[in-house]
C-alpha cells in the first residue's frame, strides 16, 4: 500500500534582527537559539540582520565571520552613537520577508519565548511578549518598567503588558506606522499606533528572559528619559 506523506504547512518569511553591542561573548549563543527556535517550528524561509555599532570587544568582527558562513545571515555596521532604536529602523530597511521583528544580542531570551513568537507568526499581524518572569531583572528595573507601561496604557488608552519587547509585525502593516524616534520608545511609538488603529490583529505571548547579575541597563539614563518623553508628548499630540 502506497503511503503518502503529509506535506508541511507553508509558514511566512520572517527577517530577524539582531542589535548588539559589546557582546562578543553571547552574540553566537543568541544566534543558535534562533536557528533552534525557527526549525523547531518550521519556518524555513528566514533572514539574520546582524546589527552592531562599532563594538569595541570585536562583536562586529564575530558578526562579520558569521555572515561569510551562512548566506541568510547579513552584518549591518552602524556609528557609535546609534541606538537600539535606529538598529531596529536600520534592520526594517534591509527587511524583505513577510515578517520582521528583533531579539537582542545578549543571549537573554530564552528559546522558548522565542518559540512562543514564531508560533504566532502567519496567525496575527503583530506580536507582542511580556515579561512573565520579572524577578529575573532588579527591583528598581522593575518598577520603573511597570511605571513606564502604565503611563502608556493611560495616555493612549490601551492595555498592553509590556511595550519594549521583541516584537514581530506583518511588514505590509508595520510598512503603514511613522517612526519618528531612534530613542529607547521605539517600540511603544510603533505599538501605540498600531494597537490604537482597531483593525490590526495582536498577540500578547509570554517571554522568559534569564538573570544577567551585574549587568546594568543602558536604558536607566537621564538622557534616556528625556528622549521617552520627547516621544510621548509627540504621539500624544499626533494621537489626539
Amino acid at each position: 500500500m502506497l503511503k503518502i506523506l503529509a506535506v508541511p504547512e507553508s509558514r511566512p518569511s520572517v527577517s530577524i534582527i539582531v542589535p548588539a553591542f559589546n557582546e562578543a561573548e553571547n552574540i553566537l549563543g543568541t544566534l543558535k537559539a534562533i536557528q533552534g527556535a525557527l526549525a523547531a517550528e518550521q519556518i524555513v524561509d528566514y533572514e539574520l540582520l546582524l546589527v552592531d555599532n562599532e563594538s569595541p570587544d570585536g562583536t562586529g568582527r564575530i558578526m562579520d565571520d558569521y555572515t561569510a558562513r551562512d548566506s541568510r545571515a547579513f552584518a549591518i555596521h552602524l556609528p557609535a552613537d546609534a541606538g537600539l532604536g535606529r538598529k531596529f529602523h536600520e534592520g526594517v530597511e534591509r527587511a524583505s520577508k513577510d515578517y520582521v521583528g528583533w531579539f537582542p544580542g545578549d543571549n537573554e531570551t530564552l528559546p522558548e519565548t522565542m518559540r512562543n513568537v514564531f508560533r504566532e507568526i502567519g496567525k496575527v499581524d503583530v506580536i507582542v511578549p511580556y515579561t512573565i518572569n520579572p524577578r529575573a531583572r532588579s527591583f528598581i528595573r522593575r518598577t520603573l518598567s511597570s511605571i513606564y507601561t502604565a503611563v502608556f496604557n493611560i495616555l493612549f488608552g490601551l492595555r498592553l503588558k509590556y511595550f519594549n519587547g521583541p516584537c514581530f509585525f506583518r511588514r505590509s502593516v508595520l510598512d503603514s506606522v511613522v517612526m519618528t524616534t531612534n530613542g529607547p520608545a521605539y517600540m511603544a511609538e510603533i505599538l501605540v499606533q498600531l494597537i490604537r488603529r482597531g483593525d490590526v490583529t495582536y498577540a500578547e505571548v509570554p517571554m522568559y528572559i534569564k538573570e544577567q547579575k551585574g549587568r546594568r541597563s543602558r536604558i536607566l539614563r537621564w538622557g534616556n528619559v528625556y528622549k521617552i518623553a520627547e516621544t510621548m508628548i509627540r504621539l500624544v499630540l499626533r494621537t489626539y
